[in-house]
């Protein structure tokens, strides 16, 4: 454990300020890997886990609602991993169907099997709950204020009152879903081109990355650091979303200075401090008693 958690610090990992993008009012401050992290197939196997966009793309992966459709299951879904690997699911992420619009409540990873796995949700539709089970497909990441009361407040009704003042900003009060803001067609269209941008920018830089500092206006979003590059660059485009749509939702051009910049990684990544922050201001992922991921507020 203790190996894994300094991996996380300097001097192991870098922040390369002067390899900075900015695009779509965000700034993305790439974290680098400098020393060798723990060997793949210690912790976690690139080649032996899956997204849950993934799987349920290629139908390997199936969510269902629990029981009948009492109000009592809303805070829970139903998974099954059929595809042979691990299943890596990310807090934040999005699925539209069953009864209602669901968002994931915590960073899980579910071993395959034909059993089905009890996976706590939070709502982000707060006004459908149908007698009839859609089919459930993924939406993609909220934005990353909202992640920020998932991973901290533990609270549907704080959920639904961040998913209402968002409702109202933009022009859609006519609805009580999270997923009609991301389904504006300029709003869409915007985000998927600066997902893609930022992405392949990301993708060409460096092959060592694992993980980046994300700035809008100035102030700092947060930051998400990986255990190794493999587990960063699979899981890149719903970090990318969540970032890109809070910078599209609330953000502006990039102007924070360097030293306020560098005062946040500092913190975030220095031994003598990063457990202090991340109590206060972020969070860590553990697969099988390792470290794998940390995130900064």
């Amino acid at each position: 454990m203790a190996k894994a958690q300094s991996e996380f610090t300097a001097p192991a990992v870098r922040v390369e300020y002067d390899s900075a993008i900015i695009r779509c009012n965000l700034q993305l401050v790439p974290v680098k890997c400098i020393e060798p992290m723990l060997p793949a197939d210690t912790v976690i196997n690139q080649k032996k886990y899956i997204t849950l966009r993934y799987g349920l793309m290629n139908k390997t992966v199936s969510i269902k609602e629990r029981g009948n459709f009492m109000v009592e299951n809303i805070n829970v879904l139903m998974i099954e991993n059929r595809s042979g690997k691990d299943l890596f699911i990310k807090s934040g992420e999005i699925v539209m169907g069953g009864r209602q619009d669901r968002v994931f409540a915590r960073d899980t990873v579910l071993p395959s099997s034909s059993k089905q796995h009890t996976v706590p949700v939070y709502c982000v539709e707060e006004n459908r709950w149908s007698t009839h089970e859609k089919k459930f497909i993924h939406r993609g990441s909220v934005a990353n204020g909202l992640q920020k009361i998932i991973d901290s407040a533990n609270s549907q009704t704080k959920v639904w009152d961040e998913i209402r003042k968002l409702l109202k900003q933009n022009n859609q009060t006519g609805s009580s879903s999270y997923a009609s803001l991301l389904n504006q067609k300029k709003f869409a269209d915007t985000a998927s081109n600066c997902m893609y941008q930022l992405y392949n920018l990301l993708r060409s830089k460096d092959s060592s990355y694992v993980g980046f500092i994300a700035v809008t206006g100035n102030h700092i979003l947060g930051a998400d650091v990986f255990i190794s590059p493999s587990l960063f660059y699979q899981t890149l485009p719903q970090l990318l979303e969540k970032y890109v749509t809070e910078a599209a939702l609330s953000g502006s051009a990039p102007v924070l200075a360097k030293e306020h910049l560098k005062a946040y990684a500092d913190a975030l990544l220095q031994p003598s401090t990063q457990a202090e922050f991340l109590n206060k201001k972020g969070k860590r992922f553990f697969y099988k008693g390792v470290l794998i991921q940390i995130t900064g507020y």
